[in-house]
């Protein structure tokens, strides 16, 4: 599996159909979901097969053909079925659904579907999660929201319409060809469905066509003669004529179920009888395939790569503000906020503007920045530190290499509130204590409505919910932010002593970093029973 995937020398699209969602969640198929709804809606539904063989003698014979007009012979029988009373808080519940126009019975089905979890195989399907920075994209004709699950991060296509005219990119995305249960009106599944599919069958053929050409693509849980797969293939041999569709074929992988394991090289007829040749593995754990996919190298399509570059480029030269400069790895991509305008430099010459210490302090309460953990403890943690305080267990809990010498000192000296006040501070304490009747973070809102941020160091660290101190930073911050100033020199204290107590006492807790032994705090009890650093500890910035 990994050889085939080294030589086309892509990370892969998958394709997959309803064999998976059986697999980790124990839905049914198409044929089972249909039987399902004929079962559990009661009458005057007819018993499935009387449906099943008045459209398979109407029909061709085909699944895209006997399938849909089953579901059409059904509606009619499942709308008299839910007219019954113990129907009536499901409709009422539907009402606006049913009154704009969706049809009951696909309402019906989505709520079928929606509870439906992957609580099968889930070692194997962990690894497939463990893999998703090798997967490219995601082609499916379920309904079910599995794929979502595995691969949360990327951006999902639904409605026809989404799929036609909606700027592709090729990477990070999910396309349901078929709907989603989410939106049960984009549910492809009755006569009418396929006849408006097939109206956009060339548009969405020629959209795959572009994936297919520059990625493979591993087909989960179809059958090599599954109808859609047929249909696609075909539609896809006609458009690319002959020659390309052989070509395109040879990155196509079908993995199904057996008990037997055996990799074998399929021929496949399509139109005019065109002959094609795919890979095909049979295998009852799913494991090894997934885990060839993880060792895939991310190499995307040169021509995937030159319209992001395009594109960016024309976001920093067309005289649009951007919003955020950020320096982050290629890998890091999927990581960046997608409601900013963002400008990549590639190369050597720096276009953007270096990471600041305001930077810091709004990223570490807002999370807005997206700095990469490697840019601010690698690069800039220890020249900020020789500058004054700096929030820095946020980034410190992702970051897994060496430290500097000076953030090593910092983190042997913060290792509680106390270490973070200095002595002016703890007079003020003692002093000025008496004025809050609740010691609390309320308390400080209480006794100081205007400028309660100012007044934290009146309490212990036992004493302050770190919900609560989140909230009122914020508040404060927006508040500054928004008319213009900068955060002030008590706010920034404030943020520090959040960092500690929300990342700082976990990763203190988790983490051995190495220490300087001339700088390590003595741990004492604070007062009320908090652990921390003996109060004579003082650095100079705190």
């Amino acid at each position: 599996m990994l050889r085939l995937l080294t030589e086309v020398n892509r990370v892969p699209f998958l394709f997959v159909g309803s064999g998976i969602s059986r697999r980790y969640m124990g839905s049914e198929d198409w044929d089972g979901l249909l039987k399902w709804v004929c079962e559990s809606a009661g009458a005057p539904m007819k018993p499935y097969y009387q449906y099943k063989l008045a459209a398979s003698a109407e029909g061709d014979g085909r699944k895209n053909t006997v399938y849909p007009r089953i579901a059409t012979l059904m509606e009619k029988d499942f709308l008299d079925a839910v007219n019954r009373p113990e129907y009536a808080a499901w409709v009422e519940a539907h009402q606006e659904e049913f009154e704009s126009g969706i049809e009951p019975m696909k309402v019906y089905i989505a709520d079928h579907l929606k509870a439906f979890q992957p609580t099968q195989l889930s070692e194997e399907l962990e690894v497939l999660r463990r893999a998703t920075r090798h997967v490219a994209g995601v082609i499916t004709t379920n309904y079910d929201s599995l794929m979502e699950s595995v691969f949360p991060k990327y951006d999902v296509y639904v409605r026809q319409d989404d799929l036609l005219f909606s700027p592709l990119m090729g990477i990070g995305e999910i396309y349901k060809i078929h709907g989603s249960a989410d939106d049960p009106e984009s549910m492809v599944i009755d006569e009418r469905d396929y006849q408006r599919l097939g109206e956009h069958r060339d548009y969405l053929t020629s959209k795959i066509l572009t994936i297919f050409g520059e990625y493979p693509i591993i087909f989960l849980g179809y059958s090599m003669n599954d109808q859609d797969i047929r249909d696609i293939i075909s539609s896809i041999a006609s458009c690319a004529g002959e020659r390309r569709a052989r070509e395109i074929a040879k990155r196509f992988i079908f993995v199904e179920y057996s008990a037997d394991h055996t990799i074998t090289s399929n021929r496949y007829e399509v139109n005019d009888s065109q002959v094609v040749e795919m890979t095909g593995i049979r295998t009852q754990d799913f494991t090894p395939i997934y885990a060839a996919i993880a060792k895939t190298n991310q190499r995307y399509a040169p021509k995937v790569l030159n319209q992001i570059l395009r594109q960016l480029y024309r976001a920093s030269y067309s005289g649009e503000d951007a919003e955020s400069v950020v320096a982050v790895e290629l890998s890091h991509m999927d990581e960046l906020p997608p409601d900013k305008n963002v400008i990549v430099g590639v190369g050597v010459m720096d276009y953007g503007r270096k990471v600041t210490l305001s930077d810091l302090y709004e990223d570490v309460l807002f999370g807005t920045k997206q700095f990469s953990p490697e840019l601010v403890v690698g690069e800039y943690m220890d020249a900020m530190l020789k500058q004054g305080g700096v929030p820095m267990y946020y980034y410190l809990r992702r970051y897994d290499d060496p430290l500097g010498p000076r953030t090593q000192q910092e983190i042997a000296t913060k290792t509680s509130m106390e270490s973070y006040l200095n002595n002016t501070d703890r007079k003020i304490r003692e002093h000025s204590r008496t004025k809050l009747s609740d010691a609390s973070i309320d308390g400080l809102i209480k006794a100081f409505p205007d400028d309660a941020y100012k007044h934290l160091i009146l309490l212990h660290q036992s004493e302050i919910d770190v919900d609560q101190l989140e909230m009122l930073l914020k508040t404060t911050a927006k508040g500054m932010l928004t008319a213009g100033k900068q955060l002030d020199y008590v706010l920034r204290k404030d943020i520090r002593i959040y960092d500690f107590l929300k990342y700082g006492i976990d990763y203190l807790k988790t983490s051995t970093p190495p220490q300087s032994p001339s700088s390590a705090p003595t741990l004492t009890a604070e007062p009320n029973g908090s652990a921390g650093a003996s109060p004579t500890s003082d650095p100079s910035h705190a």
